[in-house]
Parts: structure tokens; sequence; C-alpha cells
């Protein structure tokens, strides 16, 4: 489990990392979402579409008690 999970891991940083224009470097377990990355509301509602084209089951991530990109994994791991 500990391999996939750091497979998922590494799928929503390369992924999220596209999506922001930033380096994966940029991206660490604990940064926040909103703060430490400046993801508006809107942004992370776009996020999840494009996790969802790359086969991820967003369908029971929660945006509102999601703080970190770790959360964020966690929440997607739980539904594979």
């Amino acid at each position: 489990m500990d391999d996939e999970l750091a497979q998922i891991k590494s799928r929503v940083r390369r992924e999220l990392a596209d999506f922001l224009g930033t380096d994966q470097g940029d991206i660490e377990d604990e940064s926040t979402l909103r703060e430490d990355l400046h993801m508006s509301s809107a942004e992370l509602t776009d996020f999840l579409e494009i996790l969802k084209t790359a086969g991820f089951d967003v369908e029971a991530i929660d945006l509102t008690q999601i703080e970190t990109f770790t959360e964020l994994v966690e929440g997607l791991s739980s539904h594979i």
C-alpha cells in the first residue's frame, strides 16, 4: 500500500505542478492548498476535474475538509 500511496502522491504532485505552472519541488507534503499554493475555490474545483480526467475518483472529496497536499492525496487514496 505504501508504494501505491507514493505513486498516487507523485501523480497528484505532477498534475498540480502542471496546473499551477510551478516546479514539483515547490509542492511540499504539508503545503496548504489555499494559503501556500494560493489556490482559489474555483481553481480547486478545476483541479479536481483534471484529477477526474486523469482517472482519480474525486466524487467523495470534500474540499471544505482538505487543507494540505497530503490531505488531498490521502482523500484520493482512500477511494481507489
